[in-house]
């Protein structure tokens, strides 16, 4: 299987065409544009089968849980949207996940939770619950712990094709290992130390959300990351990135 892997093309900001590549399913690992306009796009820009995981950008201007109803029902047979969802397609499961962050990564949660209220659009930008309000970290840190959760559960069960997880944040901390920006309590805001859930039975993980390529095997399972960031970022984006699953492994 031939996975076309994109990330944070940031559409609302500047229009991305797809260059013709050979797959048999893309992912988009989230920040694709704002509300359910990248699903529209993604039916348009693509041929074959796409699974679609929302960033934290899907949700600006709008309320979190309305949003993602928004995109599940946007979603048809060709985009599927994957947020705490499982698809098969060719044998190979994906697990999807937006994933959000516990703020633990670093060790410093309390106040990696104080500086990412004060500096990350988020809790501006996205409103929440019934009422409308503003997000609290500890809104988003809940999210990541179900995340967490599901996903070691989903792992847990045989499974006996080949599996990838697909999420928006970071899994571990070496995906922002030489990252210019990287080495404060903000990497909590971006980046979960999910190592753990690595190893036997999850062959790929792809993520977003960095503006970080990474390419990476952590014990046994390859990390990738392909976004292409807003203009200007020097971030390594391929746009015809391409990983090929077969029964030996990733290639």
């Amino acid at each position: 299987m031939r996975i076309h892997i994109l990330s944070d093309l940031h559409n609302e900001l500047s229009p991305f065409t797809p260059v013709p590549v050979a797959a048999d399913v893309v992912v988009l690992a989230g920040d694709i544009d704002v509300g359910v306009r990248g699903v529209e796009w993604a039916r348009r820009a693509f041929d074959c089968p796409v699974l679609y995981v929302p960033g934290n950008h899907e949700y600006y201007g709008g309320n979190l849980q309305a949003t993602l109803r928004q995109l599940r029902e946007a979603a048809d047979e060709q985009v599927q949207v994957l947020d705490f969802d499982e698809a098969v397609l060719g044998g190979v499961r994906f697990l999807g996940v937006t994933a959000w962050t516990d703020y633990r990564a670093t060790g410093e949660g309390e106040q990696a939770r104080q500086v990412a209220q004060r500096r990350v659009s988020d809790f501006r930008q996205i409103r929440w619950g019934t009422e409308g309000r503003a997000p609290l970290p500890e809104d988003f840190a809940a999210l990541a712990g179900s995340a967490r959760g599901w996903l070691r559960e989903r792992l847990a069960c045989p499974f006996e094709g080949q599996t990838v997880v697909i999420s928006h944040h970071a899994p571990s901390l070496r995906s922002i290992a030489g990252h210019p920006y990287a080495g404060t309590p903000l990497d909590a805001a971006f980046v979960n130390a999910w190592d753990e859930l690595m190893g036997e039975g999850l062959d790929l993980w792809i993520h977003g959300h960095t503006h970080y390529a990474v390419d990476y095997r952590l014990a046994g399972t390859r990390v990738i990351s392909n976004p292409r960031g807003y203009a200007g970022e020097q971030v390594a984006f391929d746009p015809g990135c391409v990983v090929t699953l077969e029964e030996a492994g990733v290639v």
